[in-house]
C-alpha cells in the first residue's frame, strides 16, 4: 500500500513520537514518500501503531551468521519489500491521498554495507537437542513385553529345557530372546556320562551376556548370585583354603584339573615336593590342591599340591625341631651328596649337613667314598643356628663324633721326642705328610726335611718312601703331629742319652741302696764305727 506525499496528510512526523528503533525489515515514511531502513543500537518495545509489520521479516538470515556480529554481505541478496501499514498511526485519515508508485526494492547489503548487526539483533536461545533414542531397542523391548519374552541379566536364575547337545556346549530354551549356552561338561556326571537329555528340564544361572547386543546368554549350573563357584574359588584363593579337584588331563607340563566345572592347571613342579616323572598315576584321581593364582574371574587358575604337602611337613617339623639340640643323637636319611658334604633328612624335610671333615676321623676326599643317597645314618648334632627359620636354618651334623676318638691312643703312643719310621703319603709345597700308623698322619714342614734349603719336598723325598722321623710336637687342640727328618738323629741321640742317664741314675740309686745296707750290717757287727 502506498503512502500519501501531501503535506496535509494527517500522518505527520512531527506529530508522532520519534522512532527509536526499527529492524532491517521495517520501513517508515519520512514525509517525502521515500522508504528507508532505520537501525538503532537497542531494540526497545515499540508502540504497535508505529512501524509495526504484519508480514514476517524475510531479509534476516541468521543461519548465514552464526556469530552475533555479521559484517559479510549476504551471498544471495533479498529485496526489501515496502511495509503496509496495518492501521492508522495516531488519527484517522480525513481525505484520500494520491497514490505514490511503489518504491524500488532496496537490498539490505546496499542500504547498510558496513553496519554491525551484533548490537541490533538478539537471537533467541537455541533449545538443546533432544537425546537420541534407539527406536529399534524400544521396539524390541516393546515386542518382548508384548510377546512374553523373558528379559534376563547376569546372576539371574532361569528354568528351561535342554534343546540341543554338543561336544563343547549345549543349548537351553528358557523363554528368552535366544537360547542360553551352557558348557557340556557341566551336564555330565562324575563318571563322565551325560546326565541330561534333550527335552529334560534344567535350572541354571546367567553368568554372562555376550555379543554386540547382549543377545548371547551364557549359563552355568554351578553359579548363583555373584558367580558362586568363581566367588568361592576366589575366597579360597585369598584365604589359602584347600580345595578338591579331579585330574581330567595329563601332559608333560602338568595336570588339568576340574574344579566343579571350572578348569584349572597344576604345573609339574607343583605336583609334589620332588620332581615327578610319571604323571599318569594321577589321572582320574581326586586330590586336594591350593590355589596359587586366580585371574580373569576364574578363567586362569593355577593350583599347587606341593604347597599343601610342604605345609603338612612344616607342621610335623615342629616336633622334629623340638628334638634338635647340640649333642643330640638322631637318625636320618642321606638325601644328596656334594663335594663339601652330605645332606641328611632328619624327618619332615628338616635337613642337616655333615661336612666332609665330619664323616670320619681320617681324611675323606669326597662324601661318595663313604655314603650313598638313601643310606640311613646315625649322626650327632654339633651346632644349631636359626632353628625354625626355613631359609636361615643351619644344622651341623657329625658322624665321626659317634665313633671313638683315636687321638686318645695317639697321645699315648706318639709322645714328644719319640723317633719312629713312617711312609711318605703326600707332597705339598709347604711339606710332606707321613703316615705313622693306620689313620695316623703327621706333617713334616719343608724346613724340617734337610739341613740345607729345600725348594720343594720332592727334591728330598718321594711318595711311598720310608723315612725316620722324630715327633717334635703333639698338638692336642688341633689334633696334629709335627714331625722332622733332619732332627731325627739328633733327637734320637738325645733320647738315647737321656735314657742312658736315666738308667745310670737308677743303677746308682740301686747301688747306693745296696751299699747302705752293707754298711748297716757291718756297723751292727761292730766291725766299723
Amino acid at each position: 500500500m502506498s503512502h500519501p506525499s501531501s503535506q496535509d496528510s494527517p500522518v505527520d512526523n512531527s506529530s508522532l513520537p520519534e522512532p527509536q528503533i526499527a529492524t532491517t525489515e521495517e520501513v517508515v515514511a519520512d514525509g517525502t514518500g521515500t522508504p528507508e531502513t532505520v537501525a538503532t543500537s537497542e531494540p526497545p518495545a515499540m508502540d504497535s501503531a508505529v512501524g509495526s509489520t504484519a508480514a514476517p521479516q524475510p531479509i534476516v538470515a541468521t543461519e548465514q551468521a552464526p556469530a552475533p556480529a555479521v559484517e559479510a554481505p549476504v551471498s544471495a541478496p533479498t529485496p526489501v519489500v515496502p511495509v503496509e501499514a496495518a492501521a492508522p498511526v495516531s488519527a484517522p485519515v480525513p481525505a484520500p491521498v494520491p497514490s505514490v508508485p511503489e518504491a524500488t526494492p532496496v537490498l539490505a547489503a546496499e542500504l547498510a554495507p558496513t553496519a554491525e548487526l551484533a548490537p541490533t539483533v538478539e537471537l533467541a536461545p537455541t533449545a538443546e537437542p533432544a537425546p537420541d533414542v534407539d527406536m529399534n531397542a524400544l521396539l524390541d523391548q516393546q515386542a518382548a513385553i508384548a510377546g512374553g519374552v523373558q528379559q534376563v541379566k547376569v546372576t539371574d536364575k532361569v528354568s528351561g529345557v535342554v534343546v540341543r547337545l554338543g561336544e563343547e556346549h549345549c543349548f537351553v530354551d528358557f523363554g528368552g530372546r535366544s537360547e542360553g549356552m551352557i558348557r557340556t561338561i557341566e551336564l555330565k556326571s562324575e563318571d563322565g556320562e551325560m546326565a541330561f537329555a534333550v527335552g529334560e528340564p534344567i535350572e541354571a544361572f546367567v553368568v554372562g551376556l555376550s555379543g554386540s547386543d547382549g543377545g548371547d546368554i551364557v549359563l552355568s549350573r554351578f553359579v548363583s548370585g555373584e558367580a558362586r563357584q568363581a566367588d568361592t574359588l576366589y575366597k579360597a584363593y585369598k584365604a589359602g583354603t584347600p580345595i578338591e579337584g579331579r585330574v581330567m588331563a595329563v601332559n608333560k607340563w602338568g595336570l588339568g584339573i576340574d574344579l566343579e566345572g571350572m578348569r584349572s592347571f597344576c604345573p609339574v613342579s607343583q605336583v609334589d615336593t620332588e620332581f615327578t616323572e610319571d604323571l599318569e598315576q594321577y589321572r582320574d584321581k581326586t586330590m586336594t590342591f591350593k590355589i596359587i593364582r586366580f585371574r580373569d574371574r576364574g578363567r586362569s587358575i593355577v593350583l599347587s599340591r606341593r604347597a599343601l604337602v610342604e605345609a603338612d611337613q612344616e607342621r610335623d617339623a615342629v616336633s622334629v625341631r623340638d628334638m634338635i639340640s647340640k649333642g643330640a643323637q638322631l637318625t636320618g636319611t642321606v638325601t644328596r651328596l656334594e663335594s663339601f658334604g652330605a645332606f641328611v633328612d632328619l624327618g619332615s624335610r628338616v635337613e642337616g649337613l655333615i661336612h666332609v671333615s665330619e664323616l670320619r676321623h681320617d681324611r675323606v676326599n669326597h662324601p661318595q667314598d663313604v655314603l650313598q643317597p638313601g643310606q640311613e645314618v646315625t649322626v650327632k648334632v654339633i651346632a644349631v643356628k636359626d632353628l625354625g627359620e626355613r631359609r636361615k636354618e643351619r644344622i651341623s651334623l657329625s658322624m665321626k663324633a659317634m665313633e671313638k676318638d683315636p687321638w686318645d691312643e695317639i697321645r699315648k703312643q706318639f709322645t714328644t721326642g719319640s723317633v719312629m719310621m713312617g711312609k711318605i703319603e703326600a707332597l705339598e709345597d709347604f711339606g710332606a705328610f707321613v703316615e705313622l700308623a693306620p689313620n695316623v698322619r703327621g706333617l713334616i714342614h719343608v724346613s724340617e726335611l734337610a739341613d740345607r734349603r729345600v725348594n720343594h719336598p720332592r727334591d728330598v723325598v718321594s711318595v711311598g718312601e720310608e723315612v725316620k722321623v722324630a715327633v717334635l710336637e703333639v698338638d692336642n687342640k688341633r689334633k696334629r703331629l709335627r714331625l722332622s727328618i733332619r732332627r731325627a738323629e739328633q733327637v734320637e741321640g738325645e733320647t738315647n742319652l737321656k735314657e742312658f742317664a736315666e738308667r745310670q741314675r737308677q743303677e746308682q740309686a740301686s747301688e747306693g741302696a745296696a751299699n747302705t745296707s752293707m754298711f748297716d750290717a757291718l756297723k751292727r757287727a761292730k766291725l766299723v764305727e
